[in-house]
């Protein structure tokens, strides 16, 4: 299960690795308004958060890191995604059965979080589940910088499964 994750985050390395600073931190309006690196700075806040709730037990997703040099530097957001990856493989089968509370606001009409109970092992899915979904926006902008990125990338793993077994 944890490979899997690591291989997530390594996609974006992939990726991160074919651009230029410029390219990273541009915002191609008007169809989106974030960068890749916007994006990739959300994922790293994900996994970072879950990482920090793992030793109060509390996850609050809530708190990010906006603005910040990852949005702006590939270098900076390689060396967070490559420390991910480290936790990620130092994580024991017991780490990931813990249970934590998970905070995370879900109104779009007034500031309200909720707090639920869930397991760390859970927590990994939606990360990575999370993360997929914003490298499908990554691919798009990509795209439209005229760059090429993976097929797969952005790509759910069942709808890998399904295209690759048709």
């Amino acid at each position: 299960m944890l490979n899997s994750h690591s291989e997530v985050i390594e996609q974006s390395i992939s990726v991160l690795s074919t651009l230029s600073d410029n390219e990273y931190s541009n915002v191609c309006q008007p169809l989106f308004n974030s960068s890749i690196g916007q994006h990739i700075r959300h994922v790293i806040d994900h996994f970072e958060n879950l990482q920090a709730g793992m030793s109060t037990q509390i996850v609050d997703y809530n708190n990010r890191s906006r603005n910040s040099k990852t949005e702006s530097s590939i270098q900076a957001a390689l060396m967070q995604l490559h420390r991910i990856q480290l936790w990620l493989k130092a994580l024991t089968e017991s780490d990931i059965q813990a249970q934590i509370s998970v905070i995370s606001e879900i109104n779009v009409n007034q500031a309200q979080s909720v707090n639920v109970k869930s397991t760390v092992a859970r927590e990994l899915v939606f990360c990575a589940s999370h993360a997929i979904h914003h490298y499908a926006l990554i691919k798009l902008i990509r795209q439209i910088q005229g760059g090429v990125v993976d097929k797969h990338f952005g790509l759910a793993p069942a709808t890998i499964t399904y295209q690759t077994s048709n």
